[in-house]
């Protein structure tokens, strides 16, 4: 259930021309679903449908996004991984995608989310689901679609809006009018306080309805999600797992050079913030020749595509 107190920070939609209040706790949420084409996967809703299946996977990361990496360890945020990269690609040399340069490999365990034999452009919600393209569960692009309009979601969508326009057309007025009785301080809190709730209702019944829509494709989830795919991929795979532990990692030695690992003699600043949760005996320092060796060890695959 979200919490009205995670529904009330000050954010802005605009809706037919005009300029809406929106929340930011739900900002991203609101967006994947009025774009009608994606569903919102977590650990809870997964264990129900198929239980736990541990897997063990490589995530690439830089020194500047370690922290990140931390807040996600051990816990039901889910990371994305891989085990298949092609040889020209970015992951197959320990460099990364979305992090800079990259240069730190970790080699980790976890529960299965979903995997596909390419990067499924999942995007995280700020609650830490993951948000796919329907079609990648059902293999046509029509028929999540179908479904979605087929359960009334976007005329919800759109009284949705009306409302919350209205709320905030009511407040804007006594405040344009007399800022004295009603400051722009009150004014957010009564919208906010106002439209909580309606909105609220709005993602409980979506999840309601996009939850039992995952419980009736059951069959679908396992083929395209959950069954490993013997495919090569012109880039990688992508394999989302969650309560994720690090087993042992490599760094670049470009990156090992820099005084972020370490500093006259002394661990660097992010070095010591990897020893928090890796010791230093489970740390490869090496070439991305040296890298790729460690990495089909551990049974990672590399493709010429």
């Amino acid at each position: 259930m979200i919490k009205l107190k995670d529904l009330i920070t000050e954010d802005w939609l605009t809706h037919k021309g005009k300029t809406l209040w929106y929340p930011a706790h739900t900002r991203t949420t609101m967006q994947l679903i009025y774009r009608g084409d994606s569903i919102a996967l977590y650990p809870k809703q997964i264990e129900s449908l198929f239980g736990k299946q541990p897997i063990q996977s490589f995530h690439v990361t830089s020194p500047d996004h370690l922290k990140t990496v931390k807040n996600i360890l051990g816990k039901k945020k889910t990371i994305s991984t891989f085990t298949r990269a092609n040889f020209d690609s970015p992951l197959a040399k320990g460099k990364g995608i979305q992090t800079k340069g990259g240069g730190i490999v970790f080699y980790v365990k976890g529960n299965l989310l979903a995997s596909r034999y390419m990067d499924f452009e999942t995007i995280p919600d700020k609650t830490g689901r993951r948000w796919i393209e329907g079609h990648y569960i059902t293999g046509d692009r029509t028929i999540f679609n179908k479904a979605y309009e087929k359960a009334g979601i976007p005329k919800k969508r759109e009284k949705l809006f009306n409302d919350i326009y209205a709320v905030k057309e009511k407040y804007e007025k006594q405040w344009m009018e007399d800022d004295d009785a009603m400051p722009y301080d009150k004014y957010k809190k009564m919208v906010e306080k106002e439209t909580g709730p309606f909105i609220n209702k709005f993602i409980k019944d979506f999840f309601d309805w996009q939850n039992k829509w995952l419980k009736q494709n059951k069959e679908l989830i396992k083929k395209n999600l959950r069954t490993p795919e013997d495919k090569r991929s012109a880039w990688w795979n992508e394999i989302l797992i969650y309560n994720t532990k690090v087993i042992d990692a490599f760094i670049l030695s470009r990156e090992a050079k820099k005084a972020g690992w370490e500093y006259m003699g002394k661990p660097g600043e992010w070095k010591k913030e990897m020893l928090k949760w890796v010791p230093e005996s489970k740390i490869t320092i090496g070439t991305p020749a040296k890298f790729r060796k460690w990495y089909n060890a551990r049974e990672g695959i590399i493709d010429q595509v």
